[in-house]
């Protein structure tokens, strides 16, 4: 490494980059196929295409960062590979606003020119999040970066479709999803937030019983009462029929009994509405009740409403309560506070709806999940996120994958052009082997799944696949897994003839496909992975349910849980809400090995931190003081190295490391060995306590230790004491120093590389050097 990369004093900021771009360029992060070394892979969880770094990506990097360089160091063959999410509904609601400032729309371009722009400004974003992974010292494989819309995750994509398919496990038809009504699209639980609201309980009149609901314009959907089955009030009403008053004339209602109902709640008797409501859907499901529509997909009231068709649900509840009250139906109506889900991507209430939408089975997939987390091939920090993933996984319900986006991979599916297309929502479909049957027109309607038109006269499904579809496959799909990679998978290739559509499988003896393989076969299953525990289910559970599926291995060995990174009050840092922090703003002010320090402190396993900019500040400010005196340290030992020629130097015989370490004691006369032996035995208490806490992912525990080690026992002890004798432990002082520029360099990368090259005798850099096995 060339010396103009020593720094300047006042010019610290361009360091880093200069740094980085001499690892990058010389091949130091690159994982090696043909190393005869243990290999040692790190699965980097892929980030959204927003362009921004929260404070959340920041320390998941720094983590993943620290446990790579410290493997590197251990003398392993470290696989860290990059990639980003293409991130469905976030990406193409960030791309929607940039169209608008430009006046241009979906409706304008239409979906071959929207999504030709859009793919050259998902290049724009990714310099954005490219550079500042970079920028936070990342020693990541960029040769192997992956892109879910690229063509293998695409290939990988198709594979997991058809074999779904082909196996009976992915249908299409009504079920209850959460819809917003403003992107007009199913959406996932991960892309909604919850907004604490204060509304009326209303308790309303049902015959002869009385009932609380928050939400009395899906009266009109009701289809029965629910009680507790031991509730001791209501056992002479179970299983009878009673006619009750509605707003759209008089009904009859069942009451049922089902355990879901909370007693506690309201008066113990609940309405059941099974079209806007999961757990009542559960329970029509139970009591093979009816299912009625009383809110269509854009939030309006439907015809069953009568006089309040067509307005939105807010609308429709005002105007109603007038008259529920009087027509004696509303009894009272109290405050209430709760719960309300919106879109993540436009605030607005999210409706739960039956819809038609495509839709996995995955109880099958799910009970193989469930066999390997409790066989406990993963290891899972904290150790309690096992039990909760295995009850989340026993109470699964069916998948729906389907979005109403134009950004994402495109359903596989073709019809042919003058059939009743199945993706046409007024219609409803049920599963029937490999054909879908119409319910509207009663017959059995052609399709074939293809990754290209099966020919001229076929269109294409208009829905595009869940993003999460796609990102379950990322523990297979970066490493080349898809059509050709048979041997590895659990079912033999899936291939058709070419007059079907079908795109035909990839040579498997192709220089492509064989290094796919290789890679398959050599990092996988991943090692470390590393997630926030708010997408466990989301992301987590679906990776090993279907690298349990396809493989019949475990998709990665351990699985970290990092806690999350809120406000004072507890609160989940947003936009919204303002109270955010940059972690730019931390490294403008205190440097980025500062910044990494002071998140790791925060790096517990599962545990939140409650952060401010103050709290930071003080953080940031304490870990560039160290730093300081890291450099502080250096200078004195190297750069004040005493001269070998002067007269002093030529008297005085330095002690040799083997004196040191033995005890022995030669020219006690001159100088006592103690405080030398003193400190190599503390060091090599730090350097196991250390490497312990780095093998059990303790990193905050390790940062403590080695600071520890560093400003009061060699700063403040050894060194102070030994200027005396400075010539005779001029070697104790460089082989501390360089041991202590190794323990950081996995916490503190750029700064133990620039003061490393001070070394006269040293490798090309920090990162080829070995970690120390004191035992």
């Amino acid at each position: 490494m060339k010396s103009n990369l020593k720094n300047k004093k006042g010019n610290f900021k361009n360091v880093p980059k200069e740094i980085y771009d001499f690892w990058e360029k010389s091949g130091f992060f690159s994982a090696d196929l043909k190393s005869e070394k243990e290999k040692y892979s790190l699965l980097i969880p892929p980030p959204n295409l927003t362009g921004e770094l929260h404070l959340g990506h920041a320390m998941q990097h720094s983590i993943l960062d620290a446990v790579a360089r410290f493997k590197r160091l251990q003398g392993f063959d470290v696989l860290l590979l990059p990639g980003v999410d293409h991130a469905g509904i976030q990406f193409e609601a960030t791309f929607d606003k940039f169209l608008a400032k430009k006046n241009l729309s979906k409706r304008k371009l239409g979906r071959e020119k929207w999504l030709e722009e859009a793919f050259k400004f998902k290049d724009e974003v990714y310099k954005s999040v490219s550079s500042t992974w970079r920028f936070m010292g990342l020693s990541a494989d960029w040769k192997r970066e992956v892109f879910t819309l690229d063509e293998g995750p695409k290939l990988a994509v198709f594979e997991q479709f058809k074999t779904y398919y082909d196996k009976g496990l992915i249908y299409k038809g009504p079920y209850i999803v959460q819809w917003c009504p403003k992107c007009n699209t199913a959406i996932e639980d991960v892309e909604m937030e919850y907004e604490e609201r204060k509304e009326k309980l209303y308790y309303l009149k049902y015959g002869p019983l009385t009932l609380a609901t928050v939400r009395p314009e899906t009266k009109f959907g009701d289809t029965a009462m629910a009680v507790h089955p031991d509730d001791k009030r209501y056992q002479d009403y179970i299983g009878k029929e009673f006619e009750i008053e509605t707003l759209a004339g008089r009904k009859k209602m069942k009451v049922v009994a089902d355990s879901a109902v909370d007693p506690e709640f309201g008066t113990g008797v609940i309405k059941v509405t099974p079209g806007h409501d999961f757990a009542d859907y559960e329970i029509g499901r139970r009591h093979n009740l009816p299912i009625l529509q009383a809110i269509n997909k854009e939030g309006r009231l439907t015809e069953l409403a009568g006089k309040y068709a067509g307005m939105k649900v807010l609308e429709a509840r005002e105007k109603m309560i007038p008259e529920l009250k009087q027509k004696g139906i509303l009894l009272k109506q109290e405050n209430y506070v709760h719960n309300v889900a919106v879109c993540e991507r436009c605030k607005s209430t999210v409706e739960p709806l039956i819809s038609e939408e495509w839709f996995v089975k995955v109880n099958d997939l799910a009970k193989g999940a469930i066999s390997v987390i409790n066989l406990d091939k993963i290891k899972f920090l904290p150790k309690n996120y096992k039990k909760i993933l295995v009850e989340w996984l026993k109470n699964i319900h069916d998948w729906c994958i389907s979005r109403s986006l134009w950004w994402g991979h495109r359903i596989p599916v073709w019809y042919p052009s003058t059939s009743l297309r199945i993706s046409d929502p007024s219609t409803h479909s049920i599963n029937s082997g490999s054909s879908t049957r119409s319910a509207r027109s009663g017959r059995v309607e052609e399709m074939k799944v293809s990754l290209e038109s099966p020919g001229e006269g076929w269109v294409q499904d208009e829905q595009v696949l869940d993003t999460w579809f796609s990102s379950g496959l990322w523990p297979l799909s970066t490493l080349g897994w898809s059509v050709g990679t048979g041997p590895v998978s659990r079912f033999p290739p899936v291939s058709a003839p070419p007059q079907s559509g079908v795109r035909a499988d990839r040579n498997p003896s192709t220089t492509a496909t064989r290094a796919e393989n290789l890679m398959f076969k050599r990092y996988f299953p991943w090692d470390f992975e590393i997630s926030a525990p708010e997408i466990k289910y989301l992301w987590i559970a679906r990776m090993i349910m279907i690298s349990q599926y396809f493989t019949g291995q475990i998709p990665f060995k351990t699985m970290f849980f990092h806690g999350m990174l809120r406000d004072l009050l507890g609160r989940k840092f947003s936009k919204s809400l303002g109270n955010g922090i940059d972690p730019v703003y931390l490294i403008d002010k205190w440097g980025v090995d500062a910044t990494r320090m002071a998140l790791y402190t925060y790096s517990i396993p599962g545990r939140d931190g409650r952060v401010s900019r103050e709290i930071l500040d003080e953080r940031g400010k304490n870990f560039r003081n160290f730093a300081t005196k890291i450099r502080n340290i250096t200078h004195f030992v190297i750069d004040l190295k005493p001269d070998s020629n002067s007269e002093v130097s030529r008297q005085t015989r330095p002690i040799t490391l083997d004196v040191m370490k033995s005890g022995r004691q030669e020219n006690t006369s001159e100088v006592s060995i103690a405080d030398d032996k003193w400190i190599l035995d503390e060091l090599s208490k730090t350097i196991r306590t250390v490497t312990k806490h780095l093998e059990n992912l303790e990193l905050h525990l390790a940062v403590e230790e080695i600071y520890e080690f560093v400003w009061h026992k060699f700063a403040d002890r050894y060194i102070e004491e030994s200027k005396s004798n400075r010539v005779k432990v001029q070697p104790t002082l460089e082989h501390v120093l360089k041991q202590v520029l190794i323990l950081l360099h996995p916490f503190m990368p750029f700064l133990t590389e620039e003061l490393y090259q001070k070394f006269e005798v040293k490798r090309e850099s920090i990162m080829q050097e070995e970690w120390s096995s004191s035992r």
